[in-house]
């Protein structure tokens, strides 16, 4: 592995990093503030699932940058050797950089199971809990044991990188990560997305002209992004080259950006006033019917 490349790739880390993570705080903080001027009374809104998954999103991704520019400026004033102090991933901050990444991509991936709740509900009070995707699917378990397999894997298998990350399996454990959040989006993804086309015919049939494509973009943008981070991750570790780094380094930002543009564009969409007294999206029709029928199958 040539060094120059490892020096190169980790210097296109703290570029493309800062520039995710600026785009996730202007996403973040937008959505915080339309959220929050939505509502009568704010402080209700401080353990809201969408507001505690920004805030920890932010300060994650926040908290890994910092890591990112502190080796930077280690690897250039306080290192002899730049390059290999890059590849040594036994260090402290290298340490709690590994621990903060697989943080962000599991809440990513409880945000992403949970996302039902979200579309269905945008103002449900619930926890980012996998329950709410059984409650949705008619208390089916069979349709939760993957995502809860995987998310559960997911954290197992971050502990253990962070724990061998200066051993030689730590390749194949990184891998796995990428594997075990690449499943839990597509199958929770697709699912969502099938739950939400299955009602197509009675949501056009209610609203006239109505669709559900402005739903169906937003979930499959989300999966698109990460699923090709994940390609990436895979094709560059599959040849051994030094630019895997980037993909793994930037997945808190990424994560956090995928998640929140999510939340902004649909508070975007309820702070939107209608043309008409017929429903402006078909979204807030569509969260009020099935959030009714969810609550009555609840009860």
């Amino acid at each position: 592995m040539s060094l120059k490349l490892v020096l190169a790739a980790n210097m296109a880390v703290v570029v493309l990093e800062s520039l995710f993570y600026g785009l996730l705080l202007v996403s973040a903080s937008t959505t915080l503030y339309l959220r929050f001027s939505r509502h009568e009374v704010p402080k209700l809104l401080f353990w809201n699932p969408v507001v505690l998954f920004t805030v920890f999103i932010s300060v994650t991704s926040g908290a890994h940058w910092i890591l990112t520019i502190v080796r930077f400026f280690h690897a250039f004033l306080g290192s002899a050797d730049t390059s290999r102090f890059y590849l040594d991933y036994s260090q402290v901050t290298q340490t709690a950089r590994s621990l903060l990444c697989i943080a962000a991509v599991f809440i990513g991936d409880a945000a992403i199971v949970s996302l039902p709740s979200f579309v269905y509900n945008l103002n449900a009070h619930d926890e980012l809990k996998i329950h709410r995707l059984w409650l949705i699917w008619n208390r089916s378990l069979p349709v939760i044991i993957i995502p809860v397999v995987t998310c559960l894997g997911l954290a197992v298998n971050g502990c253990t990188l962070t724990y061998l990350s200066a051993q030689p399996a730590f390749a194949g454990q990184a891998k796995a990560s990428w594997v075990l959040t690449l499943v839990t989006n597509l199958y929770c993804t697709a699912l969502i997305i099938w739950k939400i086309w299955r009602t197509k015919r009675t949501v056009e049939h209610l609203l006239g002209d109505g669709t559900l494509v402005p739903v169906l973009i937003i979930l499959l943008e989300s999966a698109a992004v990460w699923t090709i981070c994940g390609l990436l991750f895979a094709i560059t570790s599959s040849i051994r080259s030094p630019f895997q780094v980037i993909f793994t380094d930037l997945s808190p930002s990424v994560v956090g950006l995928v998640n929140t543009v999510i939340y902004l564009r649909v508070e975007f969409q309820l702070t939107r006033p209608p043309a008409s007294n017929r429903p402006a999206s078909i979204i807030p029709y569509f969260v009020n019917r099935v959030s009714t029928q969810i609550s009555r199958g609840a009860a």
